[in-house]
């Protein structure tokens, strides 16, 4: 590595160092050295400074001196290794205007100005986006801004890199409305590429899914479930129920050029309806047959009962074959797609038709109801989530550690789950959970 290469690099990682100190947060000037060891009591926080190479050393002790000449930074030799190896070497923060000429030397921008510059990039983008998991993502990067005069590790420094996760948020955000799109759609109509998403975004965007949503807020959704709760997708999504659900679809020009395309008989001149209630093992609607089509449910219908678990959802339809029900496959937090299948669902359940919810005891189980409760009906009920459950299973329940009881704590907070206080609280009294598959063994 050439002598300026290496002086650079030392260079930027002192001043990496500087903005993560509590100086450069307050402002205020260094009472202590910022440093690194380049070879100190045998330990190194410089692996290229190889002492046991001459060529190495001599080239970072160069880059060092040059430094030295220019008053960026001090430097101290090895005791009894004068003129040979180089112990420590730190910012020069005693002379005023040096800390600045370090970073004109490097072209690089003080913290808290390129801080400021994406603090207004934030709150440009805070203004624009609606779904509140981005929403909490923004606001925690402002206050990270603000807080510490530097981005931290929530967004990236480089302003390509920055600008593609803003343009990705801001498109999903909008996205959110229509439902779904698929991942490599999704990348050509964000960035007119369809490889720059799972290139450069998609790993820092499913972070901050993980971080600040509903889905992530549970600790077991994969990347699939993650990018899915934002409305991104590999297939498009499959609804699975068992009832007397029917899906009425309207003639028009879209069923003509779907019939000609398909070789079916021209239906333009009536509507089709499709009645479900004759699986009762359960049927299937895609998300795009779903959108071209209105749901109605019968005047009698008992009851919306909708399961967490895939397991648990095809014990049930198969040991109540005959209930005058409609069961719906609920799976982890639902994505936008999901989500106005749900809502279609409740627009069409007569009058007083209760809807249940059956999910696991636990954080994800009860956050999914509270989200149900949220946006598609309040008066969604629990089913079979409370603590005589958890007493009755008790030998099938399993341990929670601490930080997770601290998550049940929060989530005993929300009002939409003052109902559920008695599980809750026993759940953070017993430091247990219990998943809904220790249920499969008796379900009735």
């Amino acid at each position: 590595m050439p002598p300026e290469s290496a002086g650079k690099e030392l260079l930027s990682i002192l001043l990496d160092k500087y903005e993560r100190s509590v100086f450069f947060r307050t402002g205020t000037t260094p009472t202590r050295r910022i440093k690194i060891r380049l070879y100190d009591s045998g330990i190194s926080d410089y692996k290229r400074y190889n002492i046991e190479s001459a060529e190495r050393r001599q080239e970072v002790n160069r880059a060092v001196l040059d430094l030295a000449r220019m008053g960026l930074v001090r430097f101290r030799w090895m005791k009894r290794e004068e003129n040979h190896i180089i112990a420590q070497v730190s910012l020069n923060t005693d002379t005023a205007g040096t800390v600045a000429a370090a970073y004109a030397f490097l072209d690089r921008k003080p913290g808290d100005a390129l801080a400021g510059e994406i603090g207004a990039e934030v709150s440009e983008l805070l203004a624009r986006v609606k779904s509140p998991w981005m929403r909490r993502f923004l606001e925690d990067c402002r206050d990270v801004l603000s807080r510490n005069r530097s981005p931290g590790n929530r967004l990236p420094a480089d302003s390509g890199e920055r600008r593609n996760l803003f343009r990705a948020l801001l498109f999903a955000d909008g996205q959110a409305e229509k439902a779904e799109v698929l991942e490599r759609a999704f990348s050509i109509r964000c960035f007119g590429d369809s490889k720059i998403f799972e290139a450069s975004v998609k790993k820092r965007f499913l972070d901050i899914i993980r971080r600040y949503s509903d889905c992530g807020d549970s600790g077991d959704c994969g990347d699939e479930e993650l990018l899915a709760f934002a409305g991104i997708v590999r297939y498009p999504e499959r609804f699975e129920f068992r009832g007397p659900l029917a899906v009425r679809f309207a003639p028009g020009p879209e069923s003509a050029a779907e019939a000609a395309r398909d070789s079916m008989p021209d239906t333009r001149s009536t509507a089709a309806e499709f009645d479900f209630s004759p699986f009762r093992y359960g049927a299937s609607l895609s998300y795009p047959d779903f959108k071209r089509g209105r749901l109605s449910l019968p005047p009698g219908l008992a009851r919306l009962l909708s399961i967490e678990n895939k397991a648990n959802y095809i014990s049930y339809i198969h040991r109540n074959p005959g209930a005058a029900e409609l069961v719906v496959y609920h799976g982890g937090q639902f994505s936008p797609s999901r989500g106005a299948f749900f809502r279609a669902l409740a627009a069409a359940a007569p009058e007083g038709c209760p809807w249940y919810h059956w999910g696991d005891i636990d954080y994800g189980g009860f956050s999914m109801l509270a989200r149900l409760r949220r946006e598609i009906r309040e008066d969604v009920r629990p089913c079979r989530m409370d603590a005589q459950e958890l007493a009755k299973y008790a030998a099938l329940a399993l341990p929670v550690t601490e930080e997770y009881a601290g998550k049940l704590r929060d989530l005993a907070r929300r009002q939409e789950l003052a109902d559920c206080l008695p599980c809750i609280n026993y759940m953070v009294e017993n430091r247990v959970k219990l998943e809904q598959e220790a249920m499969i063994s008796d379900e009735g």
